[in-house]
């Protein structure tokens, strides 16, 4: 076994304790403690996959179907698949003074980011540190409103429950109607809205802002790494941008007969769960086919690079947008913040987007063609596929009416979209040689 482990490439030692742990989860779930009535091994799996690649999507209700301690394994599950295991095996041996191997290091800084200067050992820790202290602060703030309703215990239960599924972009809840009935509340929406944008930021977007000395924002957004402004620019405008589509699209829909505060609150936090979470407040089997849409762009684009979040990452949206600008104004070069991109992130931007179209494309393709799905649900498959992609979690209600083969397929999507297709490819081709022959250039006709 430890012979074999050594020919494994860091990459491969990622994806095989994913799919270990997957499988842990499954037989776990399966125990006749974890669940109210009994489980099937396929819904174990398909709960499981969802849970460790924090996607949200469901086929059993988690808050009457699963027992308390089946709730506590689909945490554990949410937290060790959220952080990483590759994240807590390294940290783990840096804690018990071991060395952290030169492949080890590239992963970790590739995954982390290729800007960081700081020893990976500090990246780790700091990853520690800021995901229990968001989370326990978060859960303290919602403790205040669920006691109002819940006995303590229950009440403290929720609490963490929902902190630690927000704060590593999952989306499950412990109530039925997920948070539905807390669309008004704004202490409940924004603080698990904001739970939810610092867990997929980044880490090292995080640290950056954490740990700056000056309070002053001119100063502050000098001192940023070009990485940085990228993802907080990208971030905020899909965040209002989202907003306001939603607001606009559903004021005489879904939002027709709330109140002003809880149009916003409800336009807002959709627009910040959609892009990585699967929370919501509002019924998405209720939406209009244009919101549907606009969801289904937020899902697609996901959260920030070396964050819990899914999708294609708002570097990589970032990097095609500004490519498109350069190449209408006939610029060589793309312009950012007064610093030209390296054509490298241009290369993977453009390749990551290809591929996860296509992955996305297929995998549609194939739950439309399935004929024991109704006709007519194309958009639906196509929003769930995209959900599951970008380990997003929001349903038009299809995943329920799946077969087992379909779970297998979404369970596939989400492991795919958790460990994002350039990771697949690189482990697939690392071992390739490269043959650095250079061939004579022609042109063909474009358009």
């Amino acid at each position: 076994m430890k012979k074999l482990l050594a020919y494994l490439s860091p990459i491969d030692k990622v994806l095989l304790s994913f799919i270990l742990l997957i499988l842990t989860g499954a037989f776990l779930l399966c125990l006749p403690v974890c669940t109210v009535s009994g489980i099937s091994f396929i819904d174990a799996l398909f709960t499981s996959t969802s849970a460790v690649c924090v996607t949200g999507l469901i086929v059993l209700d988690t808050a009457k179907d699963f027992t308390f301690i089946g709730q506590i394994v689909i945490l554990l599950l949410i937290q060790l698949g959220g952080l990483g295991i590759m994240t807590f095996s390294v940290a783990l041996l840096s804690l018990m003074g071991g060395n952290v191997s030169i492949k080890w290091r590239f992963t970790l800084q590739n995954m982390y980011s290729e800007v960081s200067k700081l020893p990976i050992r500090n990246i780790l820790g700091r990853i520690i540190v800021y995901t229990f202290t968001i989370e326990i602060t978060v859960s303290l703030i919602l403790l205040t409103q669920f006691i109002q309703l819940y006995p303590l215990p229950e009440a403290l239960w929720h609490s963490m429950f929902h902190s630690i599924s927000a704060f590593c972009n999952a989306g499950f809840s412990t109530f039925s109607n997920n948070l539905m009935d807390y669309n008004g509340n704004s202490m409940v929406v924004v603080s698990i809205a904001i739970d939810i944008i610092l867990g997929g930021i980044g880490f090292l977007v995080m640290s950056e802002l954490f740990t700056s000395r000056t309070f002053n924002l001119k100063q502050m957004w000098r001192k940023l790494t070009l990485h940085t402004r990228i993802v907080l620019v990208t971030t905020l405008l899909l965040i209002f941008g989202g907003m306001f589509l939603f607001y606009f699209l559903e004021y005489n829909g879904i939002l027709q007969n709330m109140s002003f505060k809880e149009k916003l609150l409800a336009s807002f936090f959709q627009s910040v769960t959609s892009r990585t979470a699967g929370f919501n407040t509002v019924d998405i089997g209720m939406l209009r086919e244009g919101t549907c849409l606009v969801l289904m762009f937020l899902m697609f684009i996901g959260g920030s690079p070396g964050s819990i979040a899914g999708g294609i990452k708002t570097s990589t949206f970032a990097i095609l947008w500004l490519f498109l600008l350069s190449r209408l104004k006939g610029l060589r070069q793309i312009i950012v913040f007064e610093r030209a991109l390296a054509y490298d992130n241009v290369e993977r931007a453009i390749t990551l987007a290809v591929v996860s179209g296509l992955f996305i494309f297929f995998a549609t393709f194939i739950l439309v063609v399935v004929p024991t799905l109704p006709k007519g649900e194309f958009l639906q498959s196509l929003f769930e596929v995209i959900s599951a992609f970008g380990t997003v979690g929001l349903s038009l209600g299809l995943t329920p009416k799946t077969v087992p083969l379909e779970r297998i397929l979404l369970c596939v999507v989400m492991f795919t979209g958790r460990l994002g297709p350039l990771t697949l490819i690189s482990a697939l081709t690392m071992r390739k040689k490269t043959i650095n022959i250079k061939y004579a250039e022609d042109h063909i006709m474009i358009g």
